[in-house]
């Protein structure tokens, strides 16, 4: 019987990118094993290479979501007529308070080798250098920095789903392994140590088995009740007002998911009020409209304490601009 998890050995890049605490950019030993990973339906080839960074692929950490560094809204807004000659609003480049989201990635490149301060990014979000031992890296594609990805599947954008550990771990390219394996093996993964210092939320869909979302869950709740990292500065529970663009960007500290809808419905909200002719002005650009959050969609949950499946909105108090989540994320699982 075939083992679903292989590994894959390859090279980490940092430089000239816009890193975060959840993806990383990896270039395969062996790209066409990897090219034969099954998306979420079971169809192989749907891994998207990136032709202009050196034959690299995304590499979407299973189970963690990190602070925003830079998030653009994509969203599509059917318009009948548009009665206005005015430009169309920018959908902006946002980011969740940067010492938090940018520490993240500082944690997880530091996990994998590569050491970066604050001094090494470029004021446009990307990194203009790195630290690899004592060299001092520019150039890109020449970190030198082996790390290893477990996987068995890439997402709907052909982002590789994995579990990431140093280059220095003994698992071998090509080797596979199972579920029940692969479940003892993640307390060494930078996800699960990830998680462990309060540098990335649980995020959680329903293809992660229960033995691996459980395993996870572990080291989010010593997070959460040792205060470390963001939840020591989360509102997300605790409830948050948020009526500006900005204040969502500069200082709500608040699940990742949460902020990445609150600004799809800012702009669908924004796209049609430009096609009716209406203020979009940067002052009322800047309004969020928290209360319109479940008109960008309403999806339905898994509840794993109470064992339900429930709305969004059952889980999702919204009073005025004042939001409050009320199920801690290690408990909530999206369907898709």
């Amino acid at each position: 019987m075939s083992l679903p998890f292989r590994v894959f050995r390859g090279q980490l890049y940092a430089v000239g990118l816009k890193p975060d605490g959840d993806t990383i950019s990896f270039k395969p030993h062996d790209p066409a094993a990897l090219a034969a990973l099954p998306d979420d339906e079971g169809t192989p080839g749907k891994v998207s290479f990136e032709a202009q960074a050196n034959g690299s692929v995304s590499v979407r950490l299973q189970g963690i979501d990190a602070l925003e560094t830079h998030y653009q809204p994509s969203v599509t807004v059917n318009v009948s007529a548009v009665t206005t000659t005015a430009a169309k609003p920018s959908a902006g480049n946002h980011h969740q308070p940067t010492a938090l989201a940018r520490g993240a990635a500082h944690a997880l490149l530091g996990m994998l080798g590569v050491t970066v301060t604050n001094a090494d990014w470029h004021s446009w979000g990307y990194l203009n250098r790195v630290t690899v031992g004592e060299r001092v890296v520019k150039d890109r594609y020449t970190e030198g920095v082996e790390v290893v990805v477990v996987s068995d599947t890439c997402d709907r954008n052909g982002r590789v789903l994995g579990w990431v550990f140093p280059g220095s771990s003994t698992l071998a390219e090509g080797a596979t392994m199972s579920e029940d394996t692969l479940t003892d093996l993640i307390k060494d993964s930078v996800n699960s140590e990830m998680l462990n210092q309060g540098h990335a939320y649980p995020y959680y869909y329903f293809t992660l088995s229960n033995a691996l979302r459980n395993r996870l869950s572990i080291f989010a709740r010593s997070a959460v009740r040792y205060n470390r990292g963001v939840q020591a500065a989360d509102v997300s529970e605790t409830g948050v007002s948020l009526p500006t663009v900005s204040a969502l960007n500069d200082t709500a500290v608040i699940w990742p998911y949460l902020f990445r809808k609150l600004l799809r419905t800012w702009r669908m909200e924004a796209l049609k009020t430009w096609a009716a002719g209406g203020d979009v002005s940067p002052a009322a650009l800047d309004r969020l409209p928290v209360d319109k959050i479940f008109e960008s969609g309403d999806p339905y949950l898994y509840n794993a304490r109470t064992k339900d499946f429930v709305r969004l909105s059952e889980v999702l108090t919204v009073q005025g601009d004042t939001l409050r989540l009320l199920v801690p994320p290690h408990e909530l699982v999206f369907l898709s």
